[in-house]
């Protein structure tokens, strides 16, 4: 039992780990995305060292791939639900502190959804839209992005909870969440350019003015 929880960490951080955003935008002939802007590696990110919104969209499609890919392999490890929690947590770490990129990362949002979109694939998308919804309304009363996903991305367990989901589930939800926000939390005094935004970043249009912090 022990080892093959082990197994699923060791894969679900593997797979997690594999730094997409830097190898998206090294083929879209783009900057080195450690080097741009928030230096994360996330969709929106690339987005800005390539200058494509489609790049930083292929990212983050990825990224969502390899958490729910972790959860799988994670529950056929251990033959059990749980096994999917502790693969997709894993990969959740492995995309914010990569090893082979001397720990860097993104925020692991991508990963977070990915897994939770195997364990439970409507009830993430009722909790994403959520997520989403409540992000927008923050961003617009904050100004400021990094605080926004910290506060938004508390909702996300509650809404698992409030949705009915089994113990694995909101369990693998909110320690995915946590890491979430350990990440993000490094951005929380950032200040940020008006064309930085992730709105703009994804080719839509951004009325709240520049994301600055105080």
């Amino acid at each position: 039992m022990i080892l093959r929880a082990l197994a699923s960490v060791l894969v679900g951080y593997t797979l997690g780990a594999i730094p997409t955003g830097v190898i998206v935008a090294k083929v879209c002939g783009g900057a080195d995305v450690r080097q741009v802007g928030s230096r994360h590696t996330g969709g929106t990110n690339v987005a800005r060292a390539v200058g494509s919104a489609w790049a930083g969209i292929a990212t983050m499609v990825i990224d969502l791939a390899l958490g729910g890919a972790a959860a799988l392999l994670g529950q056929r490890l251990c033959s059990a639900s749980w096994g999917a929690s502790c693969a997709g947590v894993a990969a959740v770490i492995g995309h914010d502190w990569s090893l082979y990129i001397g720990l860097g990362g993104g925020i692991g949002l991508s990963s977070l959804f990915g897994m939770l979109l195997w364990e439970a694939p409507l009830a993430t998308a009722a909790a994403g839209g959520g997520f989403v919804g409540l992000w927008l309304a923050l961003r617009k009363l904050l100004h400021h992005e990094a605080r926004s996903t910290v506060i938004a991305s508390l909702a996300v367990p509650l809404l698992l909870t409030a949705l009915g989901q089994p113990w694995p589930v909101i369990a693998s939800g909110s320690l995915g969440t946590l890491v979430v926000i350990a990440k993000s939390s490094g951005d929380w005094h950032r200040t940020y350019k008006a064309s930085e935004g992730v709105l703009h970043q994804l080719g839509l249009q951004d009325k709240t003015g520049p994301a600055t912090s105080t």
